[in-house]
């Protein structure tokens, strides 16, 4: 279940927290690890995070995606471009960038095989950093609600069935995310926050977001979400 406080978001702000985490991260261990989201909206947080890298954080992160969808590699669906090009508007990319390769059409092999790069760089029971985005309906990378990909004890599992489109995608389990060691959450909209609004009250596997450990989230909502979610609107 979700803790407050619930923080007004701000590119830059967000931006700066991972930062700090991941460059605390770097220095303690000799590298960092950053699993994002698909979608538009983390953008401008990636180009903020881009331009603040330094040549000792870049060579030591790991960028990590949280699910992608099971189209081509060129495909305008895919999860990584928008995120990929957000990263080079800010600055050079990191050394270590990890696409999901759900491009194959063996998807229990593409799990496997991501799931071994997440065993190399010590990620498959948590990142550093899990930056999540939010639907409507609360789920988060491909963790959808009541759906079984919520109880996939593996770090990575293949989705055939998504209620949204496309239905094939590779995601980071549930495990994998809450076990991350800072959970930043996105929440923009209304009714974003209204799936926020109830993740404070109790845990619920119809609404994911609710699932993740509160002590370590930090949620940060724009004006529309804020409101919802502090019952002000």
């Amino acid at each position: 279940m979700l803790q407050h406080p619930l923080l007004p978001f701000g590119a830059e702000t967000v931006a700066e927290f991972c930062y700090t985490e991941l460059d605390r991260a770097a220095a303690a261990r000799g590298h960092a690890t950053l699993a994002i989201p698909g979608g538009r909206s983390p953008g401008p947080v990636i180009t903020h995070l881009a331009a603040m890298l330094d040549p000792f954080l870049r060579a030591r992160l790991h960028l990590l995606w949280v699910d992608e969808r099971a189209v081509p590699l060129d495909h305008p669906d895919r999860n990584h471009s928008p995120l990929l090009a957000a990263w080079d508007a800010g600055g050079k990319r990191p050394e270590h960038v990890h696409i999901m390769p759900a491009q194959a059409e063996d998807l229990e092999a593409a799990s496997q095989e991501y799931a071994h790069t997440l065993r190399s760089i010590g990620a498959d029971q948590g990142c550093d950093i899990a930056l999540l985005g939010i639907g409507e309906d609360g789920h988060f990378a491909s963790c959808f609600p009541n759906h079984p990909g919520l109880d996939e004890l593996g770090p990575v599992f293949a989705l055939y069935d998504s209620p949204k489109p496309p239905p094939r995608r590779l995601s980071l389990a549930l495990p994998v995310i809450a076990g991350s060691t800072n959970i930043v959450i996105l929440a923009f909209g209304h009714d974003k926050g209204l799936r926020i609004q109830e993740a404070l009250r109790a845990a619920d596997p119809g609404n994911p977001v609710s699932l993740l450990p509160g002590e370590r989230c930090r949620i940060f909502c724009d004006d529309a979400a804020l409101a919802s979610a502090t019952g002000q609107s």
